[in-house]
């Protein structure tokens, strides 16, 4: 009874309910994305939307310690019979095809609630990401109902909202990984909590890389705050002993211990690769190390040059994109069925403003708390962005990674208005512009819910995830063959990637019967409704064949 008297004594009062009411408020908002994001159908988004999620869940469905977590797209048999991985792909950390592939077993067999339990998923770690972002700024601003809103609005973009569902190790879960790096700073800078910081580091880079653009700026600034206060308060020779004080070394610190963190998954997925290749492969020959000097800019085979004028266009797009709510940009009429905020090529519509926010924010930070924190936010997306500009230009979600612009630019006019009222005026007038932020949230997470819809396109995606669910049930452990000649689009082949995964060696195109006949290796195949005397006779796409089967049926086609 000692131990519980004395664990309740140390417990932290509850918050005074004008305190808690805001994160509540926050909350119920929150939940509008699942309300009006939860039924989008299942990959019929375009461009990255679509088959980024496809392959994230194929590699997440083959994640396994048989595999020793490898993340691979096809295999196929060589002459032996023996497996060989044709495409490995280790870009990212495993920790979100882990998480995705526990939220798909707990979905069951049913492709379909695999796809939807994976989406909810990713809007479980947007609404995380909102959620670390508003305790860092209630904190960083003292004023919980400025934090709501400015949270609010800086999360009601196109970029954010459009992306949120997307299942991928660049979207939501690295969204989350950041703003949880974001908070545990803003804990140690103001109350010297340091180890604290070290986890959420070590958990945010499972998740995905964008975390650790976080890190240079915040070391560099921290080291250089502290050494100029230790000059201005103690002249030169007390920068020598500000040298070995705690607060400097606990900043080197934890730059090395990133590094360290950064460096192990790095090593193990090429390690992995290496050794999947057949252990023999020069590591500048490694796929994920040439896409790495792509994504950087530096390979032509990768993603190609990138030009600084043309990079940053597209960047000042991005910056603006994220700064607007998704309800303006909608009540202005601007079609986004096909997305207009593209980043590459840069987007004239945004750019003129991202420039705006850009150096509203520079001029402003001076008068925010903390600003070194801000400041952190803001060089977070360019250090990322300037460093792998070749990936930046490419996709467009990434400027979801720009979030610091509208974090610090709506918590600078919040605090302009709270100065300008008073402080008895503004008691009144932020709640209710907390309100007003919260009615933009949903009406944009609502309005988001229309973008790319297409029914008849959804329905297409459940027949086929329908058909799916009952033909590998009945391939589970043999080699499966699909065939391509209909794949008209790149996105179908990756979607079937995810349909087979799991019970497939390899989806390449087979032309006719003496080409089945070539690939003994395989049991079955699937190929599209119209042949008849399949295994699935109820399917409506595609069906399952026995492969000694097929001759006959092609010849008689």
């Amino acid at each position: 009874m000692r131990g519980v008297s004395a664990i309740r004594a140390v417990r932290p009062p509850p918050l005074p309910r004008r305190e808690a009411l805001p994160l509540a408020l926050l909350l119920l908002a929150l939940s509008s994305v699942f309300v009006f994001g939860g039924d989008r159908g299942h990959f019929y988004r375009a461009s990255h939307h679509d088959w980024l999620s496809v392959r994230t869940l194929t590699l997440a469905e083959n994640l396994s310690a048989e595999h020793r977590f490898l993340g691979f797209i096809r295999q196929k048999l060589d002459e032996d019979g023996e497996r060989q991985y044709v495409e490995p792909y280790n870009r990212f950390p495993i920790g979100v095809y882990a998480l995705v592939k526990l939220a798909t077993r707990a979905a069951g067999d049913d492709i379909a609630r695999q796809v939807h339990a994976a989406r909810l998923l990713m809007l479980a770690c947007f609404a995380a990401a909102a959620v670390l972002a508003y305790l860092a700024l209630a904190r960083l601003l003292g004023d919980r109902w400025i934090a709501l809103a400015a949270t609010l609005l800086a999360f009601s973009s196109y970029y954010l909202l459009h992306y949120n569902d997307m299942i991928s190790a660049e979207a939501s879960t690295n969204l989350f990984g950041v703003m949880l790096v974001f908070h545990g700073m803003v804990l140690f800078a103001q109350e010297g909590r340091f180890r604290q910081l070290l986890p959420k580091t070590a958990i945010a880079v499972l998740l995905g890389w964008h975390a650790a653009a976080l890190v240079a700026p915040f070391v560099l600034l921290g080291l250089g705050g502290e050494l100029l206060r230790a000059r201005r308060d103690g002249g030169p020779g007390a920068v020598a002993a500000a040298v070995r004080s705690r607060p400097v070394l606990r900043y080197a610190g934890y730059g090395a211990f990133s590094v360290l963190v950064c460096a192990l998954m790095v090593g193990f997925n090429f390690a992995n690769e290496w050794r999947a290749l057949g252990g023999e492969i020069p590591l500048t020959d490694l796929p994920s190390f040439r896409s790495m000097l792509g994504r950087a800019g530096n390979d032509a085979t990768g993603f190609g040059p990138v030009g600084w004028p043309e990079f940053l266009r597209g960047q000042l797009g991005g910056v603006g994109g994220t700064a607007i709510p998704y309800a303006a940009v909608d009540l202005l009429g601007l079609d986004l069925a096909q997305p207009l905020y593209r980043l590459w090529p840069p987007n004239p519509w945004f750019a003129a403003p991202g420039a705006a926010v850009l150096a509203a924010c520079l001029a402003g930070l001076r008068r925010l708390p903390h600003r070194a924190l801000f400041a952190t936010l803001l060089l977070a997306g360019w250090c990322w962005a300037v460093a792998f500009r070749g990936s930046a230009a490419l996709h467009e979600f990434e400027a979801m990674f720009h979030l610091g612009h509208p974090l610090a630019l709506w918590s600078l006019a919040l605090l302009g208005l709270r100065r300008l009222l008073g402080r008895e005026r503004a008691a009144r007038a932020l709640p209710a512009a907390a309100a007003a932020a919260i009615a933009v949230f949903a009406l944009s997470a609502a309005l988001m819910s229309r973008v790319g819809h297409d029914a008849a396109a959804a329905q297409r995606q459940r027949e086929t995830a329908a058909d799916f669910s009952a033909i590998r049930p009945l391939a589970q452990g043999r080699s499966v063959v699909a065939d391509l000649i209909d794949n008209a689009l790149i996105t179908r082949k990756h979607r079937r990637n995810y349909w087979l995964a799991g019970s497939y060696l390899q989806i390449e195109p087979i032309g006719s019967a003496e080409e089945w006949r070539a690939v003994p290796a395989y049991d079955f195949a699937v190929l599209p409704a119209g042949l008849g005397g399949s295994l699935t006779p109820d399917n409506r796409r595609f069906h399952l064949y026995r492969l000694a089967d097929l001759p006959a049926v092609r010849e008689a086609v």
